[in-house]
């Protein structure tokens, strides 16, 4: 059984919320029992920024009981061209205080956890260790690494989003199975930290992968249709073009290979 799959008080849904997602229901391959599946699950959703925004909406308005939002950051005006969850009465307040006041304010049933701390080798793994996933929507390699690096050692999947100029990746690692590529067998020993950081991004470009990150998170929590693990989607919004590339284990990953 998958890692996803935990034990946890299978909460029935109310009347409301039988109203707030019935088009979800609808769906069949969702239904009641899909909806009542993702009010019991807990995300963990690092970065909110340009792909952290788009994907906190979605994560929230889609009923996901639990959701721990970690950033460090405050709100700056910068911000604003590509930041959504935030408008120019939050400049200068905690990201993660801000997030949470919005989300609450789409849908109050949820129980959103903020983390002001910067991801670090010494951050408490307790964050990570009753959740069913983490997503990374963080823009530098060296907190990519360290999440990846969590991620393995909770045994829970990772997906994984980044966008820079016109262009974007999106990727599942499944570390919660064994022989499987982690993101450390795609990108090894990178230390570009100021690539994206220095570099501009059209702002419909992150609405577009954190649409896809969340799309595959729902996908994969219930298990429907044709998931990105151990793919490399490859999106170019400039010449529409989409590529999927295979990504396979590096035997010698110094981070993943249980021979190392």
């Amino acid at each position: 059984m998958s890692a996803i799959i935990k034990k946890n008080k299978i909460d029935e849904l109310s009347d409301q919320e039988l109203e707030r997602y019935n088009k979800h229901i609808l769906l069949d391959e969702i239904d009641y029992h899909g909806q009542k599946s993702l009010k019991n699950k807990h995300v963990v959703l690092v970065g909110l920024g340009g792909l952290g925004s788009p994907i906190a909406y979605y994560l929230a308005s889609s009923g996901i009981g639990k959701i721990t939002i970690i950033d460090n950051d405050k709100v700056d005006l910068s911000n604003l061209q590509r930041q959504i969850l935030f408008d120019v009465s939050d400049i200068g307040c905690s990201k993660v205080v801000a997030a949470k006041r919005r989300l609450l304010l789409l849908n109050p049933e949820l129980n959103i956890l903020p983390v002001d701390k910067k991801i670090c080798k010494d951050s408490q793994s307790s964050i990570f260790n009753d959740c069913n996933l983490i997503i990374d929507a963080t823009d530098n390699f060296k907190t990519r690494c360290l999440i990846n690096k969590f991620s393995l050692a909770n045994k829970v999947p990772l997906v994984m989003g980044a966008a820079i100029k016109f262009q974007g990746q999106i990727a599942i690692f499944r570390n919660d199975q064994d022989n499987e590529p982690c993101y450390n067998c795609l990108y090894e020993d990178v230390l570009e930290d100021d690539a994206c950081i220095n570099s501009g991004v059209l702002a419909s470009l992150t609405g577009v992968i954190g649409s896809i990150q969340t799309s595959e998170v729902f996908k994969l929590l219930l298990d429907i249709g044709d998931q990105l693990n151990s793919k490399l989607l490859l999106v170019d919004i400039k010449n529409n073009e989409f590529k999927v590339i295979k990504i396979t284990k590096d035997l010698k990953c110094k981070v993943c290979n249980n021979d190392k």
